[in-house]
């Protein structure tokens, strides 16, 4: 990886990913169908280190030893950075993994940048389609690639390899697989062109725990109550409350599911949705900033106004609240 590819940080992104260790992650297959296509290359840029490790099965026999390989480098990052990972490479890998009889203690909270693009963004209007590369042009950055050929022509060079095993044609998968991951880690600024706070509603985003990641997948506001489900990923919470400290919220964590749902109570006062944050038991000056937020109050509804972050702030900082240590209780 070159010194200039990094992720693209700022107020947002550490706002819902400070502390989680993150890596790139893009695979490459002989096809399409996880139910008979195979996993031959999996490339995993860790950000904190700085290291792409680039896993690769010198034949389709090696896949399950590969797939084992891979899957313990994804057990060391909390979190992925994607491009349609959440359609492609998340369910390719947990099929080709449960086949192998190899599994990744959780597969991690994965950022979809192909999502985001397609649901949150303007620019899906201004684009011929939303291919990877289609957007790192739009963005200025297709000037960065080195490698010529595409996914397609890279399976074809791997059945040549595997008859030939010629060096230079493995280098040419290799650099195929560096130039999307290194491509993906600056494509991270296309976030600047989204609406960031709605599509991490939507989508869902990780909350970071002392022993792992909760990970939201579902927020709604009803009539007089807050929702928020998801998943434990490595957690293993068991736990079940009616009431915090005199607060009437309502929890169940599963260990044997691994899920978990939180309903908060809600005040609706003037087509206004208000929570109360000094009752959650919450800082009052972690929500100063927001216009909305004072005298222990937040509004995270005003009329047909949803904000977003101000709910997925208020989600996050009562899970973290209400399960501290990240252990089993």
């Amino acid at each position: 990886m070159t010194s200039e590819a990094h992720i693209r940080g700022g107020a947002i992104w550490d706002g819902y990913f400070h502390g989680l260790r993150t890596g790139v992650l893009d695979i490459e297959t002989t096809g399409l169908n996880p139910r008979r296509d195979r996993f031959i290359l999996g490339g995993l840029y860790d950000v904190q280190t700085g290291v792409l490790h680039q896993v690769f099965a010198e034949s389709t026999s090696e896949e399950e030893e590969t797939l084992q390989v891979f899957a313990r480098l994804m057990d060391e990052v909390d979190m992925v950075v994607t491009y349609n990972g959440r359609h492609f490479d998340m369910p390719f890998l947990a099929e080709r993994m449960g086949r192998a009889g190899t599994e990744a203690k959780a597969l991690p909270y994965d950022l979809d940048l192909y999502r985001m693009v397609q649901g949150y963004s303007p620019i899906r209007r201004f684009l011929p389609n939303l291919k990877q590369k289609s957007v790192e042009n739009y963005m200025g950055l297709w000037q960065d690639r080195t490698d010529e050929i595409s996914g397609a022509e890279s399976v074809e060079l791997y059945y040549e390899y595997m008859a030939t095993k010629d060096p230079a044609l493995e280098e040419k998968i290799l650099l195929h697989n560096r130039d999307d991951v290194e491509q993906l880690t600056r494509l991270t600024k296309v976030m600047d062109k989204c609406d960031v706070h709605r599509a991490m509603n939507r989508m869902g985003f990780p909350v970071l725990l002392e022993g792992g990641c909760l990970q939201v997948n579902r927020v709604q506001l009803g009539r007089d109550q807050l929702t928020a489900e998801g998943e434990q990923g490595r957690l293993a919470l068991d736990y079940r409350c009616y009431e915090l400290e005199g607060y009437p919220a309502q929890a169940s964590f599963s260990r044997s599911s691994g899920s978990f749902r939180i309903d908060l109570p809600l005040i609706r006062r003037s087509g206004m949705a208000v929570v109360d944050l000094r009752a959650a038991g919450l800082a009052e000056e972690d929500f100063a900033r927001y216009p909305a937020g004072g005298s222990g109050f937040l509004v995270l509804q005003e009329g047909d106004e949803i904000r977003y972050r101000e709910i997925n702030h208020f989600v996050r900082a009562f899970l973290q609240r209400l399960a501290p240590d990240g252990g089993t209780r």
